[in-house]
């Protein structure tokens, strides 16, 4: 059966550097650790692979599904269940043309076509959209079709339960398109400029729409910070023209550059780092925030405030650089698809009990999406797991990716493969150094 599959796969064009340039999930890298032994669940292996089967040899028959075995990995090709279900508005047509999922995470492949203008390029991204049954998603572009002007998108939701086999929902009703980046050197004598004690005001850290970066968790335990106060400069970058700096200073030996964003435009992002003649870099903590027109802090996203731990910067042997991104084209629309997921077949459950610090696992689920550990506690993503799976070939498979989902004190954190895990073949998980066998 398995040389059946190949067989069909064979049929289709797939270009030789695919196995190396496919990618399965997005977002960080890092991982976690157990004691007990896995419990397999009992799902008999041939009824697993004629499910695989008849994905595999009857998508090879559907023309847009072969687009996108083009696209992505044979791996990840056989585990796709086909959907093929359309809509189009205002001359867009959007297509879901597959997708897989496990119990909490799916990944949806989805066309947009423009066939009426230039709306669409290689760099859409999609702005407002959502999955029911999924409460943290994450977008990107795999690849782009200048002939036939069309974008298809992988979409991956995280975070729902009982996602396996459940009738949903996608709504995309705004993308961005014709971005723009810029790079450039911060032409400016922070040694001077950081050399008297900034002006502060106060921001309270549970009242702003969010943040990132290793800093982060401790200013936010903090609660109650000190940060520049807003348009004491006013210093444009090169080219950049939605965003200026306006304020510099040095807060609790952290230093602190403040930028403010340009009203009306929609998404511009970005940040600066410090990089050495080595080409070694080092990125800040960044917090958004508002400002009233008393000029105190409020929930808003017109100022971003960059940080970085200033025992870590050298003005004189360090470079500053800006690195942000703009949009060009903002498209609104409505489309809207439903269709049923079906799961993947091989996944193991079992309890997990482990102490991360602000959160204990209680629990984990290991499927060819990746391993997922569900837990108690407030999840700290400035720890750094590492979860491995190691093949009974012998290779080791690293889970590269990681995306976390908190509420109520309920934590589901997931380590996610470059490429689906073939779990019949996984002979344990390493997870912080400890093997977990699986029998």
């Amino acid at each position: 059966m398995s040389n059946k599959i190949k067989q069909e796969l064979e049929k289709i064009e797939i270009p030789n550097e695919l196995h190396e340039r496919s990618r399965f999930g997005v977002m960080k890298a890092k991982s976690e650790k157990p004691k007990r032994k896995l419990k397999k669940l009992a799902i008999p292996l041939i009824a697993s692979a004629l499910v695989v089967f008849s994905a595999g040899v009857g998508a090879a028959r559907i023309p847009s599904f072969n687009n996108l075995i083009a696209t992505v990995s044979p791996e990840i090709a056989l585990m796709l269940q086909p959907i093929e279900i359309s809509d189009e508005n205002d001359g867009i047509k959007m297509e879901v043309v597959a997708a897989m999922n496990d119990n909490e995470m799916a990944i949806i492949y989805v066309t947009l076509q423009d066939l009426t203008g230039n709306r669409i390029d290689e760099t859409l991204d999609l702005y407002d959209y959502s999955l029911t049954g999924a409460q943290m998603f994450n977008s990107r572009i795999v690849d782009y079709d200048k002939k036939t002007n069309t974008a298809t998108v992988r979409i991956q939701g995280n975070g729902g339960d009982n996602l396996n086999n459940g009738k949903v929902k996608l709504r995309i009703n705004s993308f961005l398109s014709d971005k723009q980046t810029f790079e450039v050197a911060v032409d400016a004598n922070l040694s001077e400029i950081t050399s008297n004690p900034p002006q502060t005001i106060q921001l309270d850290m549970n009242d702003i729409p969010g943040g990132g970066g290793n800093l982060y968790q401790k200013l936010q335990d903090q609660g109650i910070i000190q940060v520049l106060k807003p348009n004491k400069l006013e210093m444009p970058l090169p080219e950049i023209e939605f965003m200026p700096i306006t304020n510099m200073g040095i807060i609790d030996n952290h230093l602190h550059i403040q930028v403010r964003w340009n009203k009306g435009n929609i998404d511009d992002h970005g940040y600066f780092y410090f990089v050495d003649d080595s080409g070694n870099e080092i990125h800040p903590t960044n917090i958004t925030f508002g400002i009233d027109e008393a000029g105190h802090t409020n929930y808003g996203d017109g100022y971003t405030e960059y940080i970085f731990d200033i025992d870590s910067v050298d003005f004189e042997e360090q470079e500053l650089i800006a690195h942000f991104v703009s949009n060009g084209e903002y498209t609104t629309g409505n489309w809207n698809t439903t269709f049923k997921m079906r799961s993947v077949q091989d996944e193991m459950n079992s309890d997990f009990h482990k102490n991360f610090g602000t959160w204990s696992s209680k629990n984990i689920s290991i499927s060819p999406l990746g391993v997922t550990l569900y837990g108690n506690g407030k999840f700290n993503d400035s720890i750094e797991i590492d979860v491995r799976a190691k093949m009974t070939d012998g290779s080791v498979q690293t889970l590269d990716s990681m995306t976390s989902f908190s509420e109520e004190g309920k934590v589901k954190v997931k380590f996610i493969p470059s490429l689906p895990l073939e779990v019949s073949k996984i002979r344990s998980i390493n997870i912080d150094g400890k093997d977990i066998e699986l029998k």
